[in-house]
């Protein structure tokens, strides 16, 4: 899978005599409570319950949560919940008995993480050699895009040339299992498309199976799907006709870290009879979130589950409207086999909260619009953008973002023909251990906070330059702005020193040149930036273009300038006002980044 290999690595950290829980980035591994239970009641029948544990997700940060079946019992997968604000970024067997999680949370306060394993007090068969073969990335583009048109300039960008011309081929995940196996669900971890580019998660939008999606013209059993986090570019571009021009889109360069988001799923492939897919169907507001439950029919066992936002207003026409990044994230918070229930409930449903991140009343980004056209053969400059710059802009093919979508609820049903099994009514709990978890690779990048003057304001730790994570015997997790950098984590294998500790290393030193504080940008003109980034120690200068950014902050979200310590770059098309200018660069050696922050206002339509 060359670069493009998933990068969150978990040992199989987990035995068959554990029970789980993590606190405070370390994973608490302790005797498995109630092993007792089964040993009076050895004529219990089959059954399948949730074992869960929860974990506090810090705000801003990713935190990781695992829950494992009794000694008896077999793992048929798991799920998640979050309480909150954040979404899961992997999901995965921990081991053969235990389940994982990894939640990230983009919001201001904390959330609180629940990981659920689906357990059953049985032998059951899973399909083996099985890996995280399927993918699916954020990175997007339509799939009928028009690159040229006789007598025009061929459409050159991300996906013509540059690092994510392999990128497009993979917008999709279809993990399916052997002929003799029933998938019940899907594994999923997190990655990147690029290695040594920042990178930032994104939710799934859909994990389920094709046969739950009225219409679906999916041919394989599964369908995986990512948020896209591909950025169109708004600048203008001539347009000397308006036809099929949302099929003419133009990638902005370089792409948020959102875009360099994927994940690699491996099916969960399990021996079963009579199996059978029941699904729900409910609307989530536009800007709100809705449950739903689904149930299977007597004598079936729920023994998985999955979510889909079919978006059926998205799909259809050449130019159907086509979510791109800052449209609003479509994600299940809670993938589950249960809802505020205890630990070791017996699973009768399988529960979904969907979110819904669109903005009422708005339109999508790729809504095209023109620039001070002749009315009569609708030519002039074009653009995509959630509305008009100018008071004689006229709209093109306008996309209402609609005040509800659907989400689709499944679940897995079927009959397990085992015989139960119980626990050595002799066997004494293991002895509380603690095991080390591997670091998140997943980081957010820095978040500008508006302020009047420059600063060397502290960000995010940046993803390691490799594009795979490191096993380290000191879990961490990305700081907020303005906390501590924390230490580099040592390596397996590597024998820790026992004199005095090494200093921590330090953030870059950055500053910017140009623009001044104040000073006006002129919107849709070239203008020129320029920064310094001085690395620790040795005040060595950071000049490569990937490991610098400009950013302007603004009302939707940041923009992307340019890369490099200067240069001369397009100003956005955002309304008159003051915006913060924020010039990042990361350390190459410490993997640390620092940035600076002005205070610019934009003026002046172009004309």
């Amino acid at each position: 899978m060359g670069s493009g290999d998933v990068v969150a690595k978990w040992a199989a950290a987990l035995t068959t005599k554990t029970a789980a829980a993590v606190t405070a980035g370390t994973l608490v591994v302790a005797g498995a409570t109630g092993a007792g239970v089964w040993w009076v009641n050895r004529g219990t029948p089959v059954t399948v319950v949730q074992r869960s544990t929860t974990a506090t997700v810090g705000a801003g940060g990713q935190q990781a949560a695992a829950a494992a079946c009794l000694p008896h019992e077999s793992a048929l997968g798991g799920g998640y919940a979050l309480t909150g604000s954040g979404f899961a970024t992997s999901s995965q067997f921990l081991g053969a008995s235990a389940w994982a999680v990894v939640a990230y949370n983009p919001g201001d306060a904390p959330a609180t993480l629940t990981t659920y394993a689906l357990c059953v007090n049985a032998e059951v068969e899973k399909q083996p050699g099985l890996d995280f073969t399927w993918r699916a990335h954020a990175f997007k583009d339509r799939g009928n895009k028009i690159l040229g048109t006789p007598g025009t300039e061929p459409i050159r960008d991300l996906t013509t040339d540059g690092p994510y011309v392999e990128a497009v081929g993979d917008p999709l995940g279809d993990p399916h299992c052997g002929n003799a196996y029933t998938m019940v669900g899907s594994e999923f971890r997190a990655g990147r498309i690029i290695a040594a580019r920042p990178v930032q998660p994104v939710p799934l939008d859909s994990l389920i199976p094709a046969a739950a999606v009225p219409g679906s013209a999916w041919a394989a059993p599964w369908r995986l799907s990512v948020n896209p986090g591909t950025a169109l570019s708004s600048e203008p571009f001539p347009m000397p006709r308006s036809e099929d021009i949302l099929r003419k889109t133009r990638i902005l360069d370089p792409q948020p870290p959102q875009s360099n988001f994927a994940v690699g799923a491996r099916p969960v492939c399990v021996k079963l009879k009579d199996a059978s897919v029941v699904t729900a169907k409910v609307p989530v507001a536009a800007g709100g979130r809705a449950d739903a439950t689904v149930t299977c029919p007597k004598g079936h066992f729920v023994v998985g589950g999955g979510f889909s936002f079919p978006a059926a207003n998205e799909r259809g026409a050449l130019e159907a409207p086509q979510r791109y990044f800052g449209d609003g994230y479509l994600f299940a918070s809670a993938d589950a086999p249960a809802a505020g229930e205890p630990s070791g409930t017996k699973v009768k449903a399988w529960h979904v909260t969907g979110v819904n991140q669109q903005k009422p009343g708005g339109f999508y980004h790729d809504s095209a619009w023109i620039e001070h056209s002749d009315r009569e053969t609708r030519t002039g400059n074009g653009y995509f953008d959630t509305h008009p710059h100018g008071g004689d802009d006229q709209p093109l093919r306008t996309s209402d973002i609609p005040a509800a979508q659907d989400m689709v609820t499944a679940a897995v049903c079927a009959k397990i023909d085992a015989e139960p099994t119980a626990p050595d009514g002799g066997a004494a709990p293991p002895p509380v251990t603690r095991v080390d978890v591997p670091p998140l690779d997943v980081v957010a990048p820095p978040a500008a906070t508006p302020s009047p003057a420059p600063s060397t304001t502290g960000a995010s730790p940046s993803p390691s330059p490799s594009g795979s994570a490191s096993p380290s015997t000191t879990p961490r997790t990305p700081n907020s702005p303005g906390t501590s950098a924390p230490a580099t984590p040592s390596r397996p294998g590597n024998t820790p020193r026992t004199s005095a500790p090494p200093s921590a290393p330090t953030r870059p030193t950055v500053t910017i040149d140009a623009p001044g504080s104040g000073a006006a940008l002129r919107r849709g003109c070239q203008e020129t930036f320029a920064g310094t980034a001085r690395a620790h120690p040795g005040e060595q200068l950071i000049t490569d273009p990937q490991r610098t950014g400009w950013q302007i902050q603004g009302p939707n979200g940041a923009v992307a300038l340019g890369a490099g310590p200067s240069g001369r770059f397009t100003v956005p098309l955002l309304p008159d006002g003051t915006y913060p200018l924020v010039f990042t660069a990361t350390d190459p050696a410490s993997g640390l980044t620092g940035s600076a922050q002005v205070s610019v206002r934009i003026v002046g339509c172009i004309r």
